[in-house]
């Protein structure tokens, strides 16, 4: 009996030991294959370059258009890129996202340091003439360039008397043959709607709160193609100066009315709105905006810069 009891303890002990080591090496492995700190956002890294790659080498058809982009990292005083790669990449990978519901792709096919002086609050000075002329200088006649400049350093002016704040996020013209780019912040970079926003105009949309080129949208159904932003499943929007009245974990403007008593209803959660996240939706766009993007990505106009 002892015999066996001591036989039966070893055999105890020799499991213990076993699944220690086992418990051991895993252990092991889990603190010490990230010990660098850098491996995950390596393998991200890569992954986003195959999604890149995918894009490029993607068999064409007539239901999807591919555009390469010429990435454009503006700089004051040095050739050596500032901003990482993966995020670069990410925003690529988000706008993909955004635009995939209208058959439109986009790849990296070049990255350029360009070296200037401005800064992206310059480019509007003067009727935008300094983003005019820098759009002029370095462009690529076939390719759509992403210019990502610096912000200027302070976003609010602060006197005894007041603090203004703001902070521009990018821009484009609007279906225009002016320029054939967008411009984006590094600050923004990261932002999941703003790209998206810029290439919505490049690609023929106007903000939902459109009021300036066509007139305003107010509520009239037999108009709403003629007016605002020429839209018709776009309700009539206000603009962002009335997102006091914004419930934000509904997702919905409350109690805010024109001046014939019909309540507005904007999409808070629309890509081309001015309006800040919500917290249970994503951002769209509607079939009436993708439409109008896709019949301008398969114009003359556009499609020239696809592959």
């Amino acid at each position: 009996m002892r015999y066996i009891l001591l036989y039966i303890l070893i055999m105890l002990s020799t499991v213990l030991v076993s699944a220690q080591q086992v418990i051991e090496a895993k252990n092991w492995c889990l603190s010490r294959c990230d010990l660098v700190g850098d491996e995950k956002e390596n393998a991200e890294l890569i992954y986003l370059k195959l999604a890149n790659d995918s894009i490029k080498n993607y068999n064409n058809s007539k239901e999807i258009l591919r555009f390469p982009l010429r990435i454009g990292i503006v700089q004051r005083d040095s050739l050596d890129i500032s901003l990482k790669e993966i995020r670069v990449r990410q925003a690529i990978y988000r706008l993909n996202q955004a635009f995939k519901p209208v058959g439109l792709l986009f790849y990296i096919d070049r990255v350029d340091v360009i070296l200037s002086d401005l800064y992206l609050e310059d480019l509007s000075e003067d009727l935008y003439q300094p983003y005019n002329d820098f759009s002029d200088k370095y462009r690529l006649d076939s390719t759509i360039s992403l210019y990502i400049f610096d912000h200027k350093k302070d976003f609010c002016r602060v006197t005894p008397l007041s603090i203004s704040c703001g902070r521009t996020g990018g821009f484009s013209y609007v279906l225009s043959r002016r320029t054939n780019n967008v411009v984006m912040s590094k600050f923004d970079l990261s932002d999941q709607k703003i790209m998206a926003h810029e290439f919505g105009h490049f690609f023929g949309l106007y903000h939902t709160f459109e009021e300036r080129q066509f007139g305003k949208d107010d509520f009239d159904p037999d108009k709403c193609a003629l007016v605002g932003d020429r839209i018709c499943d776009t309700p009539p929007d206000p603009g962002a100066v009335f997102e006091i009245y914004v419930n934000y974990s509904d997702c919905e403007m409350l109690g805010f009315k024109n001046d014939s008593g019909q309540v507005y209803k904007p999409l808070i959660e629309n890509y081309m709105s001015y309006y800040k996240p919500c917290y249970m939706k994503e951002y769209s766009f509607t079939p009436g905006q993708i439409e109008v993007m896709r019949t301008a990505a398969h114009s003359d106009l556009r499609k020239r810069f696809s592959r």
